[in-house]
């Protein structure tokens, strides 16, 4: 298999072999760098619906019912976690098209009245059923029926076997619409555990399953589930380079399916790269460190490296746009925006207005090139881009007040000349203020806007947020 130069690096920092200034030669020259690259053809990747049982409203036997994968969300987006946009959703659950809960419930029951507790397609039946009472918001009721599914399914079937990945999707989903994030948490393990036993580590539905879980680790890090906070990222960063380095065998270096795993390595790196929790430690060497540092350790080494595995992984997607897009397309420009992005974050300036400048000029002979212009340089753009950045500035739970609040972002990126212009507090906390929030919006740091390729100072942003 060849591999793309970037790719490749991407996929050595990931396994913790650093590169050396003899084997990667200037970052900065080589992400800029526009050469052609060739290879393979690519490949049609077909998705396979799934089948199951289920009950008639008025029949004595079984039909088959499609399982499609769902393209919508589980869980209403109005219903937003701590007030941001966070919205935890099982991928691919399947989605049931079937009768009520009451016809369900006569062909449970006759089911088990013909052949006991333990009948044939029981657990099929009882999956139907929860789904319909997750459906209607009973959650509590939907639960408990698809904990009956899972035990009868391991019974029928054995301990892992793929009867029960759909329950169990299911069981997570509604346990994460009840609340009970930790308990969802377990039985995400346990599901990649039931995944890891059936398929091969570089099968397709291996990568499914890791990326599944690496998206539940950054949810689960989002919303502070568990007490560990950097072994989550550590995961994350585990999962999406498994996952890439799959498809890269079998899809090739520049597979645009290499795009989801990737992007996923750089909202990780953009994580650890602002990692401020539960303090994982200096790094410990020897036959006398205790066995729990080794995650750790390997954790301080990935940080180490932060910066540069950054750059690689964008080097990498812009590999992927320049080798799949046509000139018109924005995309190959826009992982310049990135790559200056991510210098701009690290407090790179002028390397990242290198990338800027680029990107500038790459987007102003697009036909569309006024518009593209006015959408990434017009206005300052807060960083990072990645999405739930910034639940930071997110209402809260339990708000206090509201504040309207006014401030600049000079040529350099940065929040000049804050103010509070108003503070509302809410009646349950008259005497409330905005500090925090204060010190949050002042630390962000910005894209600048331009004007003719020039960095400028935007003043006067007014800005209203719950607090």
């Amino acid at each position: 298999m060849r591999v793309s130069v970037w790719l490749g690096a991407v996929l050595l920092f990931c396994s913790g072999q650093f590169l050396s200034a003899q084997e990667v030669a200037s970052v900065h020259a080589d992400v800029l760098r526009t050469d052609a690259v060739t290879t393979a053809p690519m490949q049609t990747v077909t998705v396979e619906t799934t089948t199951v049982e289920t009950a008639p409203a008025k029949a004595a036997a079984t039909e088959s019912v499609t399982v499609m994968p769902s393209s919508e969300p589980l869980i209403n987006p109005e219903d937003v976690m701590n007030g941001g946009n966070l919205i935890f959703q099982q991928q691919d659950e399947p989605v049931l098209v079937a009768p009520d809960s009451v016809a369900y419930q006569f062909y449970i029951a006759d089911l088990e009245g013909r052949h006991g507790a333990y009948a044939p397609g029981l657990s099929e039946q009882l999956l139907g059923l929860g789904s319909v009472y997750q459906e209607q918001g009973l959650y509590q009721e939907a639960i408990k029926i698809f904990k009956r599914a899972v035990h009868l399914s391991r019974i029928s079937n054995g301990l892992h076997s793929a009867e029960q990945i759909p329950i169990l999707q299911r069981l997570i989903s509604a346990l994460v619409s009840s609340g009970d994030y930790e308990k969802a948490d377990e039985r995400q393990y346990y599901l990649y555990r039931v995944q890891r036993q059936l398929y091969q580590s570089d099968a397709p539905q291996m990568s499914k399953a890791m990326m599944d879980r690496a998206n539940w680790e950054r949810q689960a890090y989002y919303l502070s589930v568990g007490d560990t906070a950097f072994s989550r990222l550590l995961a994350m960063w585990e999962l999406y380079r498994r996952v890439l380095s799959n498809i890269a065998e079998t899809e090739g270096s520049y597979s645009l399916q290499l795009l989801q795993p990737l992007n996923g390595l750089l909202e990780t790196q953009y994580l650890i790269a602002r990692y401020n929790g539960e303090a994982p430690g200096g790094i410990q060497f020897g036959s006398g460190a205790p066995e729990s540092s080794a995650e750790k350790n390997r954790f301080a080494m990935v940080r180490l490296s932060n910066y540069k595995q950054g750059q690689a992984v964008i080097a990498a997607i812009r590999e992927v746009h320049l080798f799949n897009e046509s000139e018109e397309s924005p995309l190959a420009a826009e992982s310049l925006l990135a790559l200056g992005d991510w210098r701009q974050y690290h407090g790179k300036r002028e390397a990242a207005g290198e990338a800027y400048l680029q990107a500038w000029d790459e987007l102003a002979v697009m036909e569309n090139s006024e518009q593209l212009l006015a959408q990434h340089f017009g206005q300052p753009q807060l960083l990072p881009t990645t999405a739930d950045a910034h639940l930071d500035l997110a209402p809260p739970a339990n708000i206090k007040g509201y504040a309207e609040v006014s401030y600049s972002v000079n040529q350099r990126g940065r929040v000049k000349a804050l103010e509070l212009v108003s503070n509302e507090p809410v009646e349950a906390h008259p005497n409330a203020e905005p500090t925090r929030l204060l010190r949050r919006i002042k630390a962000k740091k910005f894209r600048p806007r331009y004007e003719n390729r020039e960095p400028v100072t935007t003043e006067n942003l007014v800005k209203s947020y719950a607090y």
